[in-house]
């Protein structure tokens, strides 16, 4: 018997001295890969929770980086007929009160050039029984805004979609006076759903079996949160950066080396942004900046100097891949002489310019700023 009919049927049988009601847990990030997707680990795809009328799809951690953690994510696809999901079941029951008490939210991307339906994405799932029949509620994407104020699925990006009492959810089963398939704000849910054998009994990353049994949907998700835990699809790699500084006659120059090792996760569209301190501090008009030999835009930010290009300067960073950016950055009077930069006639050291170069990817924006970076620094 698979874990999640045990449970069931445990329930059922015992009726609430089984069904105990558990608080919400604190706050945290659960970090869920490879290894705990499959029978045997917390977290369960389709095929480990028993027959099913449709079959699985794909259902597996995946280095597409997602617009937080930047270390992979929970890649969810179907063909003609499948249905896909990771599912982890608690081991005792929420009630749903307790659990829209605290976030729920989740991110999601759907990816146009394998999926053949629009204005659909994944969803995330609360499987729960109301005064004992047992339900799964659905969050509807297509009916909601997301945090970037996008309304409803926009494929190629990432969307932060953060549920709340209001949010719009779909029930499965015909429970207390909601039909079968009939939509309610998880507040209505939550007020009809109070008795001893009520509750939530986990969550699940779902994409279902389409209308039309021809269509196919690819999609990732990531960093599901719900009764306090997020739960943060990675892979077990690390990206990583280097950036190493020379001078010119003009100022300085070098390169930001990103690197994505063979289990790391992959970037859509990466470039990089500069971030400049120098002693002197030029304006952003008084410094010219080249990126991989194209003149960039130089604005300030928080103290800071910031060059960057409006396009990326790459298709995808993959695992095991390596992007290499080399720039120059010219600064007033150059550095040669030590009359110009810094504070002008005596030679020698006369300041230092520090370059953080940070790996820009696709986000929930094109050309968001990662978590992976690195600085170095020079003097005169």
């Amino acid at each position: 018997m698979n874990r999640l009919t045990a449970y069931v049927t445990a329930v059922l049988t015992a009726g609430a001295s089984v069904l105990c009601l558990a608080p919400s847990a604190q706050a945290a990030t659960q970090r869920v890969t490879a290894a705990d997707l499959g029978p045997g680990g917390p977290w369960l795809r389709l095929q480990d929770q028993g027959p099913s009328t449709n079959p699985p799809g794909v259902q597996e951690v995946s280095p597409f980086a997602d617009p937080v953690h930047w270390n992979g994510s929970l890649h969810l696809a179907i063909g003609p007929g499948q249905q896909s999901q990771a599912a982890h079941y608690y081991t005792a029951a929420v009630q749903l009160s307790t659990v829209i008490a605290s976030e729920i939210s989740y991110d999601s991307y759907v990816d146009s050039a394998h999926t053949t339906t629009t204005g659909t994405g994944p969803n995330l799932q609360l499987p729960m029984f109301c005064d004992g029949a047992f339900t799964t509620l659905s969050f509807q994407p297509q009916l909601a805004t997301d945090a970037e104020g996008r309304h409803g699925v926009v494929p190629d990006i990432w969307q932060h979609w953060d549920s709340g009492p209001s949010g719009v959810w779909r029930t499965s089963r015909a429970v207390a006076s909601f039909p079968a398939g009939g939509d309610a704000p998880l507040s209505d849910f939550a007020a009809a759903c109070t008795g001893d054998t009520s509750g939530v009994i986990g969550l699940i990353g779902n994409v279902g079996s389409l209308g039309d049994t021809s269509a196919s949907l690819d999609t990732y998700v990531d960093n599901l949160t719900v009764n306090g835990t997020t739960y943060d699809f990675a892979v077990d790699g690390t990206a990583t950066a280097q950036v190493d500084l020379h001078t010119t006659s003009t100022g300085v120059a070098g390169t930001a080396v990103f690197h994505s090792p063979a289990d790391g996760p992959e970037f859509a569209d990466p470039g990089t942004r500069l971030l400049i301190s120098a002693s002197s501090n030029p304006g952003p008009g008084d410094v010219q900046v080249t990126i991989d030999g194209v003149p960039a835009t130089v604005t300030t930010e928080d103290g800071h100097l910031v060059a960057r290009l409006p396009e990326p300067l790459a298709d995808r960073l993959l695992p095991g891949g390596t992007l290499t950016v080399p720039f120059t950055i010219t600064l007033p009077g150059g550095t040669a002489t030590g009359t110009g930069y810094g504070y002008g006639g005596g030679g020698g050291d006369h300041g230092t310019v520090t370059v953080t170069a940070q790996l820009l990817a696709r986000g929930y924006q094109p050309l968001q700023p990662t978590n992976v970076s690195a600085e170095d620094s020079i003097t005169f």
